[in-house]
């Protein structure tokens, strides 16, 4: 990460003082501070507005084992193809696991399905999916 970066922090994370090593680092900031645009949007779609800021950042970090980061991903790669952004031609998105230390690039390749599918997701769920429709037929 460069120094003075602008980073979105997408949490359930009560104590904010946890952040506190980060925040030495970069410029951060959380949904909360922008619930002066947010209005009066029902608190129960937090997370969901989590998931679609986070899927927009040049990049993601998040948890290998989480459906919530998962979702951010297959956003991600939605985006990735519609944009064609570096690596859509083989699913490749610009998202990091911190957790398991195995894992961290695991987003960085091409993969298969493999067990546990609930676990992540998978190129797949992105890639291609419109190559056999007609022009007329893709929704842009």
């Amino acid at each position: 990460m460069v120094e003075n970066s602008t980073v979105f922090i997408a949490t359930d994370e009560r104590n904010m003082t946890f952040f506190d090593p980060i925040r030495k680092h970069a410029n951060i900031y959380f949904l909360h501070d922008f619930e002066h645009v947010i209005g009066d949007l029902n608190k129960n779609y937090y997370g969901m507005l989590d998931q679609l800021v986070a899927s927009r950042g040049r990049t993601f970090i998040g948890t290998y084992y989480s459906t919530f980061t998962g979702y951010i991903n297959r956003i991600r790669g939605y985006h990735s193809q519609k944009l064609k952004l570096p690596g859509f031609e083989i699913g490749q998105i610009n998202s990091f696991f911190y957790i398991p230390m195995r894992q961290k690039h695991s987003m960085n390749h091409y993969n298969s399905l493999t067990s546990p599918l609930w676990a992540r997701e998978f190129p797949v769920a992105w890639r291609d999916i419109d190559h056999d429709l007609e022009e007329g037929a893709i929704i842009s």
